[in-house]
């Protein structure tokens, strides 16, 4: 029983040390089920879990379509600087430095109850042959106290072109939201959990926003979304 306990931990290692940190330079494909596929291709937004590594936290994602070209996508998620104005609970976002292909930004994210956290992230911002990919890592913010912080996150999109049209969006977020108020920590993770879903529409949309003809022609009109 412990062999095969020993064999599970280290797939799910392999499994989401490949989902965080993508290697190849064409980029990894995004694994499907059928009834994923199925799922996103009729519009859906497929969330699901990572198993657990042993860490304190827990892992997400989320697959969707989005409707636009991989530069429109690119140019939306990489706008680190906009986020307070189009994704979910971040109510603000300032870059603090910028190099080729990475930025250090600090985030203030809204949790209920009217609590907040904020972190700084170290984004890296990577175009491959047939897509591209977004990671962040939490980085050190000196002089934060660690009661208005989370222990760690981390996380990473992938884009790829989707068949039917379109492109295929995973979202992938690894949260440790400790410290939290007593009694609030299961709240704050399932909050965390419930919003990814609303990532990948929210980026849809802004992609429609600033690419209203572009975005809107991207599926055909029998894969166009309700």
């Amino acid at each position: 029983m412990r062999k095969l306990g020993e064999r599970k931990a280290m797939i799910a290692a392999l499994f989401l040390a490949a989902a965080l940190f993508p290697l190849a330079r064409a980029g990894p494909e995004i694994p499907l089920a059928a009834a994923e596929r199925s799922e996103i291709v009729r519009g859906r937004i497929v969330l699901r879990e990572i198993p657990d590594l042993g860490r304190p936290g827990r892992t997400f994602e989320a697959l969707g379509r989005l409707r636009g070209s991989l530069d429109e996508a690119f140019e939306v998620i990489t706008d680190f600087r906009r986020y307070a104005e189009f994704m979910p609970n971040v109510k603000r976002a300032v870059v603090e430095e910028e190099a080729a292909g990475a930025s250090i930004v600090e985030l203030e994210i809204g949790l209920p109850f009217g609590q907040s956290r904020r972190y700084r992230l170290r984004y890296e911002s990577r175009r491959e042959e047939g897509g591209f990919t977004v990671s962040w890592r939490k980085v050190a913010w000196p002089g934060l106290p660690a009661d208005q912080t989370v222990r760690d996150t981390e996380g990473r999109w992938l884009v790829r072109p989707f068949e039917g049209g379109g492109l295929l969006a995973s979202y992938l977020v690894y949260a440790d939201p400790r410290p939290v108020p007593f009694g609030l920590s299961g709240i704050a993770n399932t909050f965390g959990k419930r919003s990814l879903p609303d990532v990948i529409r929210n980026v849809e949309r802004r992609i429609l926003a600033l690419f209203p003809k572009q975005g809107g022609e991207r599926l055909g009109p029998q894969n166009s979304r309700p």
